[in-house]
């Protein structure tokens, strides 16, 4: 939280500069983890990223970065107990709102540059449960709503190519999420198998609005 509030503060002086408004979108390179057999334990987490972006030119060829990006994640598990038998299915919509500091090199036409920053993520979904019994009719479902968040540290880089009035930025980023070993109930962990080491590469496409 303290490094997320740093950052905005570096923006703040850049706030005159150069604005470019635009879209990002990628695909995470990572799988959740897998915890038992696969027959019993499946991930349904979609890998595509997807949202707006905001960037600010500062001085000294720094730039600061923010974006909203949209994933789907979830998993199913299966419980095979004699005469109990359970299918937990969780599902969320999950948004991270990486805080990024970027340094451009001074390389002309293709801008290399490298970021750094924080990632909080906000996860919300439902945990749908069916569970049965020794009978045959002896069949029960559930249904729970949960809301957790996390967030990771963040190192990328990439190129910033100019093309007509569009700016077009590959990227490649390293998310290093904090998953603790006995997540509560106020962390994605404590509902989603999610990795502690993720890698995305994502792509930029942003208009200048002044």
């Amino acid at each position: 939280m303290r490094l997320s509030l740093a950052l905005l503060c570096l923006a703040i002086p850049g706030l005159p500069q150069p604005l470019t408004i635009g879209v990002e979108g990628g695909v995470r390179l990572s799988r959740d983890p897998q915890i038992y057999d696969p027959i019993i334990d499946r991930s349904n987490s979609k890998p595509y990223l997807v949202g707006p972006m905001i960037e600010v030119r500062l001085p000294f060829h720094f730039a600061f970065e923010t974006d909203a990006l949209y994933s789907r994640l979830g998993n199913t598990s299966y419980i095979p107990l004699i005469a109990n038998e359970s299918y937990i299915r969780t599902i969320a919509n999950s948004w991270e709102f990486p805080l990024l500091v970027k340094y451009r090199l001074p390389v002309p036409r293709v801008h290399p540059y490298v970021s750094v920053g924080v990632a909080p993520r906000r996860a919300g979904g439902r945990i749908n449960t069916i569970h049965y019994g020794f009978y045959p009719s002896d069949v029960t479902f559930s249904s729970v709503d949960w809301h957790a968040h996390d967030q990771a540290f963040v190192l990328g880089g990439g190129v910033g190519v100019k093309l007509w009035h569009i700016r077009i930025t590959p990227e490649i980023r390293y998310l290093r999420w904090e998953v603790p070993s006995r997540p509560s109930s106020s962390d994605a962990a404590y509902y989603l198998r999610v990795p502690q080491n993720e890698a995305q590469v994502l792509l930029g496409i942003g208009w200048p609005a002044r």
